[in-house]
């Protein structure tokens, strides 16, 4: 079973493998076995999402925004019963939906931690939506303030907190407000594979946009993690680029991770498999 940390140990953890040098890697993890094997490669986040179930069952990262299931239902029952009885030293943060005006979420809260979370992220978000529908969702009382006073919450619960922001306005309301432990630019889906998006964002732009939320964090929060997320971040290489071209201190990996990792191979290991053929002396 997962190791549950405090705030301060978690923290440690991170700033001394930054200080030894190694970037940070976060990743998702939707089921056991992957969350067995994450751990085994050093990731050094565990995060469990809605978006990650649904990625496992082959279905793309934004129907963990869509009102399919119970996002903190799902996360917290995956979290139970997959994911933390497979991890061994690992932190393991829960995304948690803010907004969501059927729980007590300081209750809520201290149930993720007595099962075995140790920090916690503002996800599924209203901040992924812009225009007239995230204007309606603000002003009728489901906007993004609540996900702030749930990481507010959550640092008095002694949680580590992890903060997205997809636009400007949400990056400062963000660090003014709630402070994160770890700030991470998202942005936008991950291409590639069967379910990533074809469009969006090249490398370049990717690291363009996520260091001027960097900046514009670390300028709040001098100490602030900085993570780097999504678009044009497919594979080793793209990491690297965006460690070379920002101040990320390290990546955050969802479909990069999880699905990515699993389709080519899967389908490759099966067509193998499939390949063998009987002897040709052989009676039928």
């Amino acid at each position: 079973m997962a190791r549950r940390y405090s705030r301060q140990e978690f923290l440690g953890r991170l700033r001394a493998e930054i200080g030894r040098g190694r970037p940070l890697v976060m990743t998702g993890a939707g089921s056991g076995i992957c969350a067995k094997f994450i751990e085994r490669g050093g990731v050094d986040i565990l995060g469990v999402y809605n978006t990650g179930y649904f990625r496992m069952h082959g279905y793309g990262s934004l129907a963990g925004m869509l009102p399919i299931a119970d996002a903190n239902e799902l996360v917290y029952q995956t979290a139970r019963r997959e994911v933390l009885p497979q991890v061994r030293e690992t932190p393991v943060v829960a995304g948690v939906n803010g907004v969501d005006p059927l729980r007590d979420m300081r209750l809520y809260l201290e149930d993720l931690h007595r099962i075995g979370i140790s920090g916690v992220h503002n996800f599924p978000t209203v901040g992924w939506f812009d225009g007239e529908f995230r204007r309606t969702l603000e002003e009728t009382g489901l906007g993004y303030g609540h996900e702030l006073a749930m990481l507010k919450t959550a640092r008095e619960l002694d949680l580590l907190t992890i903060g997205y922001a997809f636009n400007a306005p949400d990056t400062e309301r963000l660090m003014r407000e709630a402070a994160p432990d770890v700030f991470i630019f998202h942005a936008g889906i991950t291409r590639g594979g069967t379910t990533g998006y074809a469009g969006g964002s090249s490398l370049e732009d990717t690291a363009r946009r996520s260091q001027e939320h960097f900046e514009m964090a670390r300028l709040l929060q001098p100490d602030v993690i900085l993570l780097a997320h999504g678009a044009a971040l497919a594979n080793p290489e793209d990491a690297q680029y965006l460690l070379d071209h920002t101040d990320c201190h390290g990546v955050q990996l969802g479909s990069a991770i999880e699905r990515l990792a699993m389709e080519r191979p899967l389908e490759e290991r099966t067509a193998a498999f499939k390949a063998i053929r009987f002897s040709a002396h052989r009676s039928l």
